[in-house]
């Protein structure tokens, strides 16, 4: 079971389009198994105050392995003390590394608990956040 951060619709349809580009040219299917998301940790978080500021964050380019994934690193915004380094999910292979993506901004929606196999997903829990307004 893993918690994770959901992105606003125009930042999951960016990163959709990232993920079919890595997909072409690397054949790893691994983005498919996961919705776009950042990983925050393995377990359930779900319940506790998770406090994302405006919501924005500039996600890194190169993929590192954070113990359970391939993620991208979130270079600034706010989020949460976790368990795991917090990343935008690419893989479940650690080979992901080779590959370098454009540095993205992007912004959260909400929370959700996920199951997942490896190879698919189940949203067991979602809820949307609320972000601080910009000023």
């Amino acid at each position: 079971m893993l918690t994770v951060l959901t992105l606003e619709e125009g930042s999951r349809l960016s990163w959709r389009k990232e993920l079919t580009l890595f997909f072409q040219v690397t054949g790893n299917y691994d983005p498919y198994s996961m919705p776009p998301c950042i990983i925050l940790s393995e377990g359930d978080l779900f319940q506790k105050h998770i406090d994302i500021g405006n919501g924005k964050l500039v996600i890194g380019s190169r993929p590192l392995w954070n113990g359970i994934a391939s993620i991208l690193p979130v270079l600034d915004g706010r989020l949460p003390g976790t368990v795991i380094e917090p990343g935008l999910f690419v893989s479940w292979k650690k080979e992901a590394h080779d590959y370098v993506f454009p540095q993205i901004a992007t912004t959260i929606k909400g929370i959700a608990l996920i199951e997942t196999d490896g190879s698919s997903f189940r949203i067991l829990r979602y809820r949307p956040l609320k972000r601080d307004k910009d000023l």
